[in-house]
């Protein structure tokens, strides 16, 4: 037996009375389609959270949030100086 053939049972989540979900998955994605754009349009473009959040018009928890998950994603890459730049930018450059 591997853990392959272990078949586990759906979670399923309890919410209490009253509880509402307050994030917006549509608006999330059309932001992180906006971000990638922007680093798209700019190839040059690097930028810190704290940059990124002013220009981008996002609070700075979720801009990080954002970028991180972008970046683990293969779409940026954070450089030594901790700004978030394309990811064929730091490739060429290291190349």
């Amino acid at each position: 037996m591997s853990l392959l053939d272990i078949k586990g049972k759906p979670l399923r989540m309890q919410f209490p009375d009253g509880f509402i979900d307050r994030r917006d998955h549509a608006r999330r994605e059309a932001l992180v389609r906006r971000i990638v754009a922007e680093f798209d349009d700019m190839p040059g473009l690097a930028l810190s959270v704290k940059q990124a959040s002013r220009f981008l018009g996002v609070d700075q928890t979720a801009c990080a949030r954002i970028l991180d998950e972008l970046r683990r994603d293969g779409a940026l890459r954070c450089t030594t100086q901790n700004l978030y730049v394309r990811a064929e930018r730091l490739a060429r450059k290291v190349n």
